[in-house]
């Protein structure tokens, strides 16, 4: 029983790995491409263009407006009128009515019918699957993602990086040095 359980555990992750893996590859190039050719260059446009822009007009012209036209009175009338008005309606009757739904109805319904049925499939169904199949998965999707990129990264380093790097020192930089030094 034990090698059939044995086998049945590593063909569930041979199966769910194949599944898988080209969605996680998938994510993990999106997530390269997020964060490294958009998020950077458009941080960089913010930080640099964007935001001295809008501090300027901020501080200059639109906070007075905020402030004199709308802050002022609407706090006024937030302090005075609303919050009390609001605050009475809340104690009132909206708490005595959240108090007699929750306790009667809607606590009883989630816990028997909702909670009680998934916490039994979960311990008796899916936590094996989970602990012995999707873990494992998740752990070996890593691991082949991190040599497909480490094999990526020396590819670049010395199929395209150091091949460009030698041809610029010793071919391209002795001729400017040489052109340089004709005409001084």
């Amino acid at each position: 029983m034990r090698e059939f359980k044995s086998t049945l555990k590593y063909m569930l992750r041979g199966i769910v790995f194949t599944l898988y893996f080209p969605f996680y590859l998938a994510l993990q190039v999106l997530k390269f491409i997020w964060t490294y050719l958009i998020v950077l260059p458009f941080q960089w446009l913010w930080d640099k263009l964007l935001h001295p822009i809008f501090q300027f007009l901020w501080r200059s012209l639109l906070n007075p407006i905020w402030q004199y036209l709308f802050y002022v009175p609407f706090r006024w009338l937030w302090l005075y009128v609303l919050f009390p008005a609001c605050m009475y309606t809340w104690n009132k009757v909206l708490v005595p009515l959240v108090r007699i739904f929750w306790f009667n109805l809607l606590y009883p319904f989630l816990y028997y019918i909702i909670y009680y049925p998934l916490f039994l499939l979960w311990r008796y169904g899916m936590h094996w699957f989970y602990k012995e199949v999707i873990i494992p998965v998740l752990h070996f999707c890593r691991i082949v993602a991190n040599i497909l990129f480490n094999g990526l990264k020396w590819m670049w380093c010395y199929l395209v990086f150091y091949p460009i790097r030698w041809i610029y020192v010793q071919i391209i930089k002795p001729s400017i040095y040489w052109f340089r030094n004709l005409f001084s």
